[in-house]
Formats: structure tokens, C-alpha cells, sequence
């Protein structure tokens, strides 16, 4: 009798043994990719889960991403994850999806030279629209700052000054989207960044009030007094972007014992964090991020 070949499934870059590995590391993208290939079902058979491989196997394949994911969540009983949170992540994978879709058509039909070159800049404009377009949807936003730095971040590179400007007026919470990618925020921010673009950033979008206008429901506000002890905000899987902390507080990386930063250290700089630890003594006092 041949003998059962165990694997694992990478899930978040992660190694997935077992069920509790799964819903810690669960991955909306990758589950629906091994869902899709079947792999989901071989792994759940060799592991000798029987009751989610029933589940799994009787889902339609026909039915929507969204349905398939909700469907998914409860059957592993992934509790952090609600209907909200599913719909964001699941519009980008269907725009990024369309976009390799288009790609694959563009390359087939090999346009003349300067057919690719009008193109990319039609391209390029149409993403811009599309930002404004979709001006107060972040999770769009993000999509098309990953599909610019991806496939246009040559005319970003050459446009940048205006297309700030631009979007200060159209579509501010487009810049915060932007500034998420790492390859765009030294034309923004920063000692390297042009000075007057910096500026505009520092009193146009980073200022309190501002900035709660602009991101909305997309900004969080944590109001806390913790004692002089370091309080856990965000695990270190989640990836935030630190807009602003009162002096005399300080954030740090979670679980980095070391690491102890405040005001100047952050304040103007959207500072990057994985997961995020607070230290506060007054509970008046507002810690501004958001998710990246």
C-alpha cells in the first residue's frame, strides 16, 4: 500500500500543518488560489480533516469570490474576519485579476511601437481616473498604487510634482494609499523628497483634523491610558502606517523590546510599522494610524 505524503500548505508565506496553523495564518488570496487548484482538498485529505473536506468540496466553484471566501471563513471558523473585511481584500484581488487578464491580451496582440507607447501613457492617465473616480474607496486605492508602482512607475517617477498636486485637490486619501508603497515615498516625504511637496504633505494631510478628514472611516484613533506599560494595539502580522502621536507618548514595533519611538521620531515621517505597541499616561491623548 503506497504511503500518504504529507504537506504543508504556505499560507502568508507561512507553513501550514494543521487547522490551527490555518486560521492563524489564513491568507484570503492564497485560500482562494488553493481552493481554485484543489490543493485545499488534497491537503484537508491527507491530514485526514474529513468534516472541512466535506465542507470545501460541496462549495460551487461558479459561485463568487466573495461567497467563496464567507463560505471558507466558516467552515475553518476564522473569527477575525468579517463580511467587510472580506469584501476589501476580495475587490482587489478581482482588480488585480482584470489587470493580468488585460496584460495577457495587450502582450498577445504585439502593438506596434508606438501603439505600446500611447498606451502606457493612456494607461497611466486612465489609473489616475480611476483614483479619483473611486477617491474615497482605500481598498481601490491601494489596488491601483500596486498596479502603479508595478507597471508605471517610470511616468509616476517623471509626473510625480504634478500628479501631487493633482491629487491634493482630486483625491487626497489617494496620496496616503500611494505613500504606502515604498518605492513612491521618497518623492514625497522625507530629507530627498522636493521641499515644497514635503510641506504640502506636513500641513495639507498630516495635520490632525485634516487627516481625520481626509481618511475617514479609514483612519484609526486610539485614545488610552496605559500606565506607563507598553499596550499591544496591532499584532505584528498587521501592517499600519503611523500617522501621528502626541509628544510624550511612544509606539514601537510589536514584540520589539528594544525599540521606543515619539514625536519626533514619527510625526511627519508615516512611519511603517509591523503591528504596533502604545505607551501613553493620559488618556486624552490620540495615536493616529491606519492599515497598510
Amino acid at each position: 500500500m503506497a504511503k500518504t505524503i504529507k504537506f504543508n500548505l504556505i499560507l502568508d508565506d507561512y507553513p501550514v500543518r494543521n487547522l490551527e496553523g490555518l486560521r492563524e495564518h489564513f491568507s484570503i488570496e492564497d485560500m482562494l488560489k488553493y481552493f481554485e487548484n484543489g490543493l485545499l482538498l488534497r491537503w484537508l485529505n491527507v491530514r485526514g480533516y474529513n468534516k472541512q473536506y466535506s465542507g470545501v468540496n460541496s462549495i460551487d466553484k461558479s459561485l463568487d469570490k466573495k461567497d467563496i471566501v464567507m463560505d471558507l471563513v466558516k467552515i475553518f471558523e476564522v473569527v477575525e474576519l468579517d463580511s467587510k473585511d472580506i469584501e476589501k481584500a476580495v475587490g482587489i484581488l478581482k482588480y488585480l485579476d482584470e489587470e493580468k487578464e488585460l496584460n495577457a491580451i495587450y502582450k498577445e496582440n504585439a502593438y506596434a511601437k508606438k501603439h505600446i507607447v500611447d498606451d502606457y501613457h493612456s494607461g497611466y492617465i486612465e489609473l489616475v481616473i480611476h483614483m479619483e473616480e473611486n477617491k474615497e474607496n482605500m481598498a481601490l486605492l491601494k489596488a491601483d498604487a500596486i498596479q502603479m508602482e508595478r507597471e508605471y512607475f517610470g511616468l509616476f517617477e517623471l509626473n510625480h510634482y504634478d500628479l501631487f498636486f493633482r491629487l491634493v485637490k482630486s483625491a487626497p486619501k489617494a496620496i496616503f494609499a500611494i505613500l504606502t508603497r515604498d518605492a513612491f515615498r521618497k518623492f514625497w516625504i522625507g530629507e530627498k523628497a522636493n521641499t515644497k511637496i514635503y510641506s504640502n504633505v506636513k500641513t495639507e494631510l498630516l495635520e490632525t483634523d485634516k487627516a481625520k478628514e481626509i481618511l475617514g472611516d479609514d483612519l484609526k484613533i486610539v485614545k488610552r491610558n496605559t500606565q506607563a506599560m507598553w499596550d499591544p494595539i496591532e499584532k505584528n502580522e498587521v501592517k499600519l502606517m503611523v500617522i501621528s502621536i502626541i509628544r510624550g507618548t511612544f509606539v514601537k514595533n510589536a514584540g520589539n523590546f528594544s525599540e521606543k519611538l515619539g514625536d519626533a521620531d514619527v510625526n511627519d515621517k508615516l512611519v511603517k510599522f509591523n503591528g504596533l505597541e502604545y505607551q501613553c499616561n493620559n488618556e486624552n491623548y490620540e495615536l493616529l494610524y491606519m492599515e497598510v
